[in-house]
């Protein structure tokens, strides 16, 4: 009896520890941070078009959630903010090459609780200000990679790094402008159109080209076609027109 009680444990255990989304039901959306605000309003529509797919989002940096997907991690969708990320798993066959479209962009701003002159510079905000200055993780968040890039095609990047708080995501970054533990942030525009207490923003030099986000079906699920559906809501008329409403961009050669 005792032996048949461990092997029913070990099973629910086992059990437990299956794809999550294969057991509630739910399609589960790896999504980046930077979203997080977007995807509520998003998540409130689609339920209305599609009843029968219930969401479920993990966020977090598109860099972390990459490495999530190549170690097996549950996921049915990818929604990126990293075309490098993207890329890699694509390398990889862990998600599917035909599925991949770019959904929205996104552009670099210096914030601050409190407005800037109307003759503020930024390279000149940045060096001057004793204050502490949020920004990304380089090495493991997209929004700090692109940060580090533009500043560093300025000279700005060494001369501020004594000075510089990082953040694990996006969002982090945002809070620790909103709740003054740094002065300064460079975060993205849309980020920054959503907040109530950021009231300063300067668009940050050396952007060669926008932050695009790229979203694809990941190979491993058990929900392609939901996968598909949501994707497609999101590249959609009414799924564009609430990503501007929270300030993205609409991706390159987008259909008015």
């Amino acid at each position: 009896m005792k032996k048949m009680i461990g092997l029913i444990s070990l099973a629910m255990l086992m059990s437990g520890c299956s794809n999550t989304s294969a057991n509630n039901g739910e399609l589960l959306v790896s999504t980046a941070s930077s979203l997080t605000e977007v995807m509520k309003k998003m998540e409130e529509k689609f339920y209305e078009a599609e009843p029968d797919i219930e969401l479920s989002f993990n966020y977090g940096s598109s860099s972390k959630l990459r490495s999530q997907i190549e170690q097996g991690a549950p996921a049915d969708l990818f929604l990126s903010a990293s075309e490098k990320d993207m890329a890699i798993l694509e390398s990889q066959q862990l998600i599917k090459s035909d599925s991949i479209v770019p959904f929205a962009e996104n552009r670099l701003v210096l914030a601050s609780l409190e407005k800037f002159p109307q003759t503020a510079d930024v390279a000149s905000l940045l060096l001057k200000t004793q204050e502490t200055i949020a920004v990304g993780e380089p090495d493991s968040v997209p929004l700090g990679d692109y940060t580090k890039q533009a500043l560093a095609s300025q000279g700005l990047w060494e001369p501020l790094e004594g000075r510089l708080i990082y953040a694990k995501d996006a969002r982090q970054v945002v809070t620790y402008v909103e709740s003054g533990n740094a002065g300064l942030g460079i975060i993205y525009s849309s980020d920054a159109v959503i907040s109530r207490e950021i009231a300063g923003t300067l668009e940050v030099p050396g952007q060669r080209d926008p932050v695009v986000y790229p979203g694809a079906v990941v190979a491993a699920s058990e929900k392609q076609q939901e996968a598909a559906a949501f994707l497609d809501f999101v590249t959609g008329p009414e799924g564009q027109a609430i990503l501007e409403e929270y300030g993205f961009l609409a991706p390159e050669g987008a259909t008015p």
